[in-house]
């Protein structure tokens, strides 16, 4: 922890109790950290050959139209075609999550967003930041769905090296980790992977693909893996090697999609269950129960004898017929509480009242094929 005293502890809503209590350290201090910029590879791009491209044609210009900086991905297209990776060095400093986490500035301005640089290990500001300094909260939603922890503006699709922000087209969990130095058998390197990103955030999958140096982690919450993204970048683990960190594509597993669309459905659920009324909820969930024990009835009259019909359906079975007794004895329990009752009842009003009254009984036979003779009578 910094030396420096910093103003009072404000109050903190959520995360640890120990982390509200003490301010974020400053964790490294200002210019301490040197960007090296890497030369880039192939041939030079003068002002020479710029002026060439316009006053030349042929080989010429076709040459200086292979080497443009392109803007969008912030690099050249064109010259040598070796790895990207190999031009990359080590981070200089790492996010220590246990001692660098604490309250900021951004607990009293009410700011959502995590700082890039803390989750790099560079930031120079502590507690001074506009930015929350922890790990984000799955808990609390994000200001915007199109924007990362870190609030920078997601794309429609994903960069051809699958690196940046990502895409806000579809929720990406799981994390591509290249270039590991296995020294050991496959249990083995999965424990060191596990151990050095499972400080992020709570991981759901871990599959570590032997002899290849690759390695898919999969974490419960999304922001979890935004942060172990940045902050493992350009990092190493136990063998001294530049990991390459970037969005995995999506598994193709089928059994893995079937798994994934469950859990959207539930969360869609979940969601929609909490904006709904409670007593709603309960009415059209008894309905749709109401619905499928009646299919099970009609399905197996056919096969099966009443007399080996299951407990349920034959309690339903009772249930109704004790209601069509005389009104003289005294209501017993069916089915439906009183209070689910009134709530069917509310329901077909309103749809009453919105189809414009109560629905026509449909008429049986052919009346409207009766007008029309066979063609035998021609």
């Amino acid at each position: 922890m910094s030396d420096e005293e910093g103003p009072a502890t404000p109050p903190v809503k959520s995360q640890s109790t120990d982390k509200q209590s003490r301010p974020a350290r400053k964790q490294v201090k200002p210019g301490q950290v040197t960007k090296n910029e890497v030369a880039q590879t192939g041939k030079e791009y003068s002002q020479y050959s710029l002026c060439a491209s316009y006053c030349s044609v042929g080989d010429e210009l076709k040459l200086i139209n292979t080497f443009l900086l392109d803007i969008w991905y912030n690099k050249w297209a064109g010259g040598d075609r070796e790895d990207n990776y190999s031009n990359k060095v080590k981070s200089q400093t790492l996010c220590d999550i246990r001692k660098d986490s604490g309250w900021t500035r951004a607990q009293k301005t009410g700011m959502k967003y995590c700082c890039l640089y803390f989750a790099r290990g560079c930031c120079p500001y502590g507690y001074e930041c506009n930015y929350i300094h922890m790990l984000p909260d799955p808990m609390q939603a994000l200001p915007e769905n199109a924007k990362d922890c870190f609030g920078r503006d997601k794309f429609a699709d994903y960069r051809d090296d699958m690196g940046g922000v990502g895409s806000f087209q579809r929720e990406n969990r799981t994390l591509y980790i290249g270039r590991i130095k296995e020294t050991g058998p496959g249990p083995e390197t999965e424990e060191i992977v596990r151990r050095h990103f499972s400080p992020w955030g709570e991981i759901d999958r871990l599959r570590v693909l032997q002899y290849r140096g690759v390695a898919f982690v999969t974490y419960i919450h999304e922001v979890h893996a935004q942060f172990a993204r940045e902050a493992m970048a350009c990092q190493s683990m136990d063998n001294d090697e530049i990991l390459n960190v970037r969005w995995a594509t999506e598994d193709p597993n089928p059994t893995t999609k079937v798994i994934e669309k469950r859990r959207l459905e539930e969360i869609g659920t979940a969601v929609i269950s909490s904006k709904l009324d409670p007593r709603m909820v309960d009415a059209m969930r008894t309905i749709r129960s109401l619905e499928e024990g009646e299919e099970d009835m009609v399905d197996g009259i056919d096969s099966v004898d009443v007399e080996a019909e299951p407990p349920n359906k034959r309690r339903r079975i009772e249930g109704t017929s004790s209601s069509d007794e005389g009104e003289g004895g005294p209501p017993k329990p069916g089915l439906l509480s009183e209070e689910t009752l009134q709530g069917i009842k509310s329901l077909a009003e309103m749809h009453n009242k919105r189809m414009g009254g109560p629905p026509r009984p449909v008429k049986s036979g052919l009346t409207s094929l009766a007008a029309y003779g066979s063609d035998e009578d021609d």
